[in-house]
């Protein structure tokens, strides 16, 4: 999550390439990673609708209230920036910066849900296909309504990391083998190849970029399964604390631009310093709403057994 608002906050940062390689596939590779083993297709719908397609109803109306409440003033957001955010994909602006992601995640696993009911090489050949029409020539895959024409590419993510965690018992020295990946997968952007903006249909050295994301992406998860777990477990505050603020993700999502927009009117002398303001902003907030009755509306997750902010 601080690596999407540390991009949003600071384009082209020196090294940015070394962040976009694997910030956003990596949301995609987790959830094929942690997607349900028997859940059919219609409870993956209501799932997917409740974690993902209510919030995004509710934050689209909340996010439209103000760009409507702000229009007379001279902050006014830029116009068609509502139509942009109805369209969806690349078409959103701010503050409407992350909401292509949500759409295309919540159709890439329900097409991840299909395909891994069929033999594996129907996946692997709606992933190569997907990529390929993503990374056409002038393709328009990002501009369509709700970015559906990059649900497949993303999807490719997504199956990475479901057959990921099938295999992971047979990586050897997860350890090492997790460190050597990601220092293999930045080393080879070091030397030239392209690193990507999905949002846009950038996905960089044709099918050579999405797997040194893969591999960058696994060899985090080695690492972050082993060593960072080993560690973090020996302070059970640490292991809440991470928990919490891993639950305010999706708030976190939807409206981090918007502090990011009110942060850059209050002239902040560095974008990193706009980092901790959205972060010291949204991640108390996501902590407190997944505490009250706004939580299913705004997280995503199911209204607290007991009332009130705790």
């Amino acid at each position: 999550m601080v690596a999407v608002v540390l991009g949003h906050a600071y384009p082209h940062m020196p090294g940015e390439e070394y962040i976009q390689i694997w910030r956003m596939p990596l949301f995609f590779l987790l959830s094929g990673y942690f997607l349900a083993e028997s859940r059919s297709f219609g409870g993956e719908l209501r799932v997917r609708w409740r974690t993902l397609g209510v919030p995004y109803l509710t934050w689209l109306v909340l996010l439209s209230l103000v760009v409507l409440a702000v229009s007379p003033t001279p902050a006014a957001f830029d116009d068609g920036v509502v139509l942009g955010a109805l369209h969806g994909g690349a078409m959103t602006d701010m503050p409407y910066l992350a909401f292509w992601f949500i759409s295309v995640l919540f159709f890439a696993a329900l097409l991840l849900r299909l395909v891994v009911a069929l033999p594996w090489w129907v996946g692997v050949l709606v992933a190569v296909a997907g990529l390929t029409a993503a990374e056409l020539p002038d393709s328009q895959m990002a501009y369509t309504f709700l970015g559906l024409g990059l649900v497949p590419a993303c999807m490719a993510y997504m199956l990475a990391g479901w057959w990921f965690r099938r295999l992971q018992h047979l990586v050897p020295a997860p350890r090492t083998t997790g460190a050597t990946a990601v220092v293999v997968g930045l080393g080879a952007v070091a030397l030239g190849a392209e690193t990507m903006n999905m949002k846009w249909s950038g996905f960089g050295t044709y099918l050579l970029s999405p797997a040194l994301a893969v591999l960058i992406c696994c060899g985090a998860v080695l690492l972050f399964s082993t060593t960072v777990d080993a560690r973090l477990r020996r302070s059970p505050g640490a292991v809440r604390l991470v928990s919490e603020l891993v639950r305010t993700g999706t708030l976190v999502v939807f409206l981090h631009p918007l502090v990011l927009w009110a942060v850059g009117g209050l002239g902040v002398p560095h974008p990193l310093v706009a980092v901790l303001l959205a972060l010291a902003v949204c991640w108390p907030l996501g902590v407190w709403v997944n505490r009250t009755w706004a939580s299913p509306y705004l997280t995503g997750l199911p209204r607290p057994a007991r009332s009130g902010p705790g």
